[in-house]
């Protein structure tokens, strides 16, 4: 004990209160990363509090008979070097009298109780202002109900019931991978429709009660009680809970876990269900509801119900897994622990590490749980303005106060007034100060490289496309890609039965009907005539059936270089008659066709200092290149195939105009001309593309890509 303060000054305050625990209150030993701890369980306010072993001996100790100064003696006698100090126990003492568990032999201060009972009160309510998930409106205490009917639902608490969940579940997600296109298709606008969104609103709460039926029920089955069931408003809609913190007192790791676990697996189970109403109802309000509960059940359980990463269960269920009670409270306590102990010198801060291996889980959840509700407020935020601004407005300037705001101001009360840095006042402002520079100098003043980064095809501009003249299937490739043709060179044989089997009648037609012409043209004029009709249009038919299938043999239109992406994958493939398959160009002068897209047009229009390209063959050489002229308007036809997703570039294609090369989104495109000469292989290859724009600091980006999205989804 050497290396802390074994005396208090205050330790007289103290010394001769006899405390004693109220009758309200349980003590259940658990073993965390193995040592042991204790759980404190208020009963009457549902709340826990865990101690250490030294912690549990003096608080056993504490029966109304024994002083303050007696109970320390004993704990340092029977304890050692392990017991607590004097300033420990009085803050041990502070810590029961605040959460109501403690009382003496001194008459209680009831202007003290009722003071902080009121605050106690006027913080929540404060809360519940400004986080909504923090309202909660009591209703009932279903425990009677839950034990009256718990025998119905113990066969699910069985192998029976672990085995029917996988079965069901699995069955239902190979029936929605099945079904995965149907389902998504243009699920934004379906999900967020005026008509749906009432389907919703009654659906959530429905399956929410499930949810929360499935935790009371868990918590049942393992003899925990369940005393209160009500409404808390999410995001203005009432949803219903259940208080199934009786589980915090199981001695099993794992059993709190599954009781965390419990709503999701019945949540999952639920959109299961729900999986074979859609694919059997009809259209309709059956097929809607059941549609809502999958979407409830399935995708918002596993992104937000179920995500470690933010304060629903699936944090509950991590935390007791990795054996780390309260981890995002302790995570960000020991990341200020950090600042407050390195950045700020203050030698007395108290880090909230208490076992081994605690401390990477503590930096990761810490900055990564940010991270990750920043990610998931944005998508919600940008999803619901979408539809409604002003609505997604208001909940973005919510988030921005809840998360950045408060965080904020409680940060600057911490500087100016926390008693912690009475001695290292001025070095924390000083460091906080030079923080705030270093943060507004890196995004405000600091010139950063700033460049486009896109892709082209190395082109010519004498080229001529190849275009397939008949539907047909491709059977033979004639000639590689990259070579030097001929006009009139065979490329590619395409093959089309149905025609060839057609050709073949059409030329028997047109020689029965010239049978028949001469045995009638001199014996019967009219009866000739027709069938000389006939003839001409059997031979009109004949030629185009013929015409047809000279077609399937594709052919150069121009002397240069064969160019055509992708030929490996060319046979077997069916070719639509139009469809552009490559290009045949002269390499003499080789271009580079960039498409950038539209986002970054205005900028690379106006603030386009250099350009280097490096072509996909050879990627480690970089080639600098100039300007040959900016296409004014923007296009929605790529100039080549290799550009889109489906070859490897970054635009998507119309899936209704994909043989014509039409993209979802329009783009910009430059022409460029490499200063050093490329080689005839790369002609039709793609091309890396890096398009400078000097210098600029981090914050002005910033503003142009926050402009750029309220513009695009917004059009403001």
């Amino acid at each position: 004990m050497s290396s802390r303060s074994f005396y208090s000054a205050n330790w007289y305050r103290v010394a001769n209160f006899k405390p004693r625990l109220r009758h309200h209150t349980n003590i259940h030993r658990q073993t965390y990363r193995g040592q042991i701890w204790y759980v404190l369980q208020d009963r009457s306010s549902g709340r826990f509090h865990r101690f250490t072993p030294g912690a549990y001996f003096v608080i056993s100790l504490m029966n109304g008979g024994n002083s303050v100064e007696q109970i320390w003696d004993q704990a340092c006698e029977h304890l050692g070097d392990d017991a607590l100090t004097q300033d420990e126990m009085i803050r041990l003492l502070a810590q029961l009298h605040q959460a109501d568990v403690l009382f003496g032999d001194a008459l209680p201060d009831l202007h003290e109780l009722t003071e902080r009972g009121t605050k106690r009160s006027r913080k929540k309510k404060l809360m519940s202002l400004i986080n909504p998930l923090a309202l909660r409106i009591p209703i009932w205490d279903p425990d009677d109900f839950l034990s009256a009917t718990l025998p119905l639902v113990r066969p699910l608490f069985s192998w029976f019931g672990i085995l029917l969940f996988i079965a069901v579940v699995t069955y239902a997600s190979v029936l929605a991978g099945m079904h995965w296109s149907e389902l998504t298709q243009n699920i934004v606008d379906r999900v967020l429709a005026t008509e749906n969104l009432f389907v919703l609103l009654f659906t959530y709460p429905f399956v929410k009660a499930f949810h929360e039926l499935g935790h009371g029920y868990l918590v049942k089955h393992w003899g925990g009680e369940v005393h209160e069931l009500g409404v808390m408003f999410l995001v203005f809609i009432p949803v219903p809970y259940v208080d199934a913190s009786a589980a915090t007192a199981f001695k099993n790791r794992y059993q709190r876990a599954l009781v965390g676990a419990a709503g999701i697996v019945t949540e999952l189970f639920v959109a299961a269900l729900a999986m074979f109403v859609w694919l059997n109802a009809e259209e309709g309000l059956v097929r809607a509801i059941a549609f809502n509960m999958m979407l409830i059940g399935g995708i918002s359980t596993l992104l937000l119900n179920g995500n470690p990463l933010l304060r629903f269960d699936g944090y509950y269920i991590f935390s007791d897994l990795i054996e780390i009670p309260n981890l995002g409270m302790r995570a960000n306590r020991y990341i200020g622990y950090l600042i407050q102990r390195y950045l700020f010198g203050v030698p007395d801060a108290q880090s909230p590490v208490t076992q081994s291996g605690e401390r990477p889980w503590f930096v990761f959840y810490s900055i990564a749980s940010f991270i990750y509700r920043l990610i998931i407020m944005t998508a919600i935020v940008m999803l619901v303005a979408s539809k409604f601004f002003v609505v997604g407005v208001l909940i973005a300037i919510w988030s921005v106060i809840l998360m950045l705001g408060i965080p904020l101001f409680k940060m600057l009360a911490f500087l100016f007034s926390a008693p912690i840095l009475r001695r290292n006042r001025g070095r924390a402002l000083g460091v906080s100060a030079l923080f705030v520079l270093l943060v507004s100098s890196v995004l405000l003043a600091l010139p950063l490289p700033y460049a486009t980064l896109a892709q082209g095809v190395v082109w010519s501009d004498g080229e001529a496309a190849i275009h397939v003249g008949a539907d047909g299937q491709v059977v033979e490739l004639l000639e590689q890609p990259n070579r030097r043709v001929q006009a009139g060179t065979p490329l590619i044989k395409l093959e089309d039965p149905l025609l060839a089997s057609r050709t073949r009648i059409l030329h028997a037609r047109v020689d029965e009907l010239e049978l028949r012409y001469a045995d009638r043209d001199f014996v019967d004029l009219t009866e000739a005539k027709m069938i000389a009709e006939q003839l001409r249009h059997a031979r009109a038919d004949l030629e185009l059936a013929r015409a047809k299938q000279n077609a399937l043999l594709i052919k150069s239109p121009r002397d240069g270089v064969f160019i055509m992406p992708r030929a490996q994958d060319l046979i077997g493939r069916h070719l639509s008659k139009g469809q552009i398959l490559g290009y045949v160009i002269v390499p003499d002068e080789p271009l580079i066709r960039v498409v950038v897209p539209e986002e970054e047009a205005d900028l690379v229009r106006e603030r386009l200092e250099k350009v280097e390209i490096r072509t996909a063959d050879r990627i480690e050489r970089v080639l600098p290149a100039g300007i040959v002229r900016v296409v004014p308007e923007l296009s929605d036809k790529l100039p080549s195939f290799a550009l889109s997703k489906s070859g490897g570039g970054q635009f998507s294609l119309d899936p209704a105009q994909q043989e014509q090369m039409i993209s979802l989104s329009r783009f910009l495109v430059i022409e460029l001309k490499p200063e050093l000469e490329l080689n005839a292989k790369e002609m039709g290859g793609r091309v890396h593309v890096r398009l400078s724009h000097g210098y600029e600091p981090l914050a002005g980006r910033i503003y142009r890509h926050v402009r750029q999205v309220f513009l695009k989804h917004f059009n403001v």
